[in-house]
């Protein structure tokens, strides 16, 4: 939060140094939030753009129950505490939605986390990282920075919310002329371990 708002300040200062330069602030999935979103900027300072965590962990809930394969499964969901409510309750939602809603298991901490028969999906969300090492076969849906072709096998899906995937869309908002919202994460499917069936539903 601190940290947000020393971001803040400098780009007021760089705002003035430089008026012909748009400013954008992207403040990733961070619930607890810096204040910036709902007070928002003196005009024309800089423009702030958030993750939109509602809609990830939609979409991801529907993205784990297509890689659960109609095996009926359980999807475990790894949440850092600062997201946990917001996230928990769009996953939800997915699930839900769905004519047979599969069990879902959420944890903060990989120490909370014991092996589960029947586990189809698991999903590692700035928490759980040391899930991967185990390698079981499980298909993973990892929101992280790195890039796709790095992460391990298991890896089905990398969310990827990094400045770099954000650039595009908020450069568009500028654009607009929209000073505050909301950008969806780029989803990659990674197909090498993907039924065809499977990719057709995601």
């Amino acid at each position: 939060m601190l940290q947000t708002k020393r971001f803040a300040q400098a780009a007021r200062l760089y705002r003035e140094s430089n008026p012909q330069i748009h400013v954008v602030l992207l403040e990733g999935r961070n619930d607890e939030g810096s204040g910036l979103s709902s007070t928002g900027s003196s005009a024309g300072d800089f423009f702030i753009y958030k993750t939109d965590t509602e809609s990830d962990f939609f979409r991801a809930g529907l993205a784990a129950a297509a890689l659960d394969m109609d095996k009926n499964g359980i999807i475990a969901v790894f949440l850092e505490s600062g997201i946990e409510k917001q996230a928990k309750e769009a996953f939800l939602r997915a699930i839900n939605s769905l004519e047979k809603p599969l069990e879902t298991r959420f944890f903060t901490s990989f120490s909370d986390f014991s092996e589960i028969p029947g586990l189809s999906c698991v999903v590692l969300a700035g928490a759980g990282a040391e899930y991967l090492e185990q390698e079981n076969g499980v298909p993973v849906i990892f929101m992280t920075w790195i890039d796709p072709f790095l992460v391990p096998d298991d890896v089905a899906i990398v969310v990827d919310d990094s400045p770099w995937a954000q650039a595009v869309e908020a450069v568009r908002m500028v654009t607009a002329g929209i000073g505050q919202g909301q950008i969806r994460s780029k989803f990659y499917i990674l197909k090498k371990n993907i039924d065809k069936e499977v990719l057709h539903k995601l």
